[in-house]
């Protein structure tokens, strides 16, 4: 009898609570350690994990040869280690069909498509529903805004100042605002997310102009089809030319 051996390379990186690398070891942002596990047929399995150990997510990537593209199975659980949702992922346009859980019955289902004909679109049900509570161009499960984008990028070019202190440093970057709101669609917070790998003075001034803005929004859906509050993220670029 034969054993064949899988080389695996196995690499941990620290995350903060936006699931986003640390790259500064200051004090409290690092909440979560992602294992991600890598086989030689190019598989891949990423766990993550909160600081009491605890298996907050699990993805499972491959190539699907039937269907012909790589293709992720997301697994998230809570704090008893409960499995709260399930997705299946085309990751090569980002289509998926994201089931949620209660005690282990399907409480609604998220489907998202991405084609060149029709463009992106999401679809909400509840339950084993066939009719969509929600359907359009953005996540119903987050925040929508009020406002046109177009507005946003019109007051954005005509606001936006590029900080002197950044400029004489030659310090470029995204600044990521996440945008929090309440289940009545109210603004109750703004912060930058990756402050720790970009400028200071780049995410004050992406928090100041998108403040000045005020920006409007309706209310997330929950997994029962409730309003309820969610983040709403606005990336920044700070580019010198």
């Amino acid at each position: 009898m034969t054993q064949c051996l899988i080389a695996q390379e196995r690499v941990i990186i620290k995350l903060d609570g936006g699931m986003t690398p640390v790259l500064n070891e200051n004090f409290g942002t690092h909440k979560y350690n992602q294992i991600i596990t890598t086989g030689t047929d190019s598989s891949s399995i990423s766990k993550i994990y909160d600081l009491k150990n605890r298996l907050f997510s699990q993805t499972k990537e491959k190539y699907n040869e039937e269907l012909g593209y790589n293709e992720a199975i997301i697994s998230k659980y809570d704090t008893l280690q409960n499995l709260i949702s399930s997705e299946i992922k085309n990751v090569d346009n980002g289509s998926f069909v994201r089931v949620f859980l209660d005690e282990e019955k399907v409480v609604s289902r998220l489907e998202f498509t991405k084609g060149e004909s029709n463009g992106e679109n999401y679809k909400l049900y509840m339950g084993e529903s066939e009719t969509p509570i929600a359907i359009g161009p953005t996540n119903p499960m987050d925040p929508s805004p009020s406002f046109e984008q177009e507005e946003f990028f019109k007051f954005l070019s005509q606001t936006l100042q590029y900080p002197s202190q950044a400029r004489s440093e030659r310090e470029t970057g995204t600044a990521i605002v996440a945008i929090e709101v309440n289940k009545n669609g109210e603004v109750i917070n703004y912060h930058c997310e990756n402050e720790d790998s970009i400028h200071p003075s780049l995410s004050k001034e992406a928090i100041r102009v998108i403040k000045k803005f005020d920006p409007q929004f309706n209310p997330a859906y929950g997994i029962f089809g409730e309003p309820v509050a969610g983040t709403f993220k606005i990336p920044i670029r700070f580019k010198l030319s």
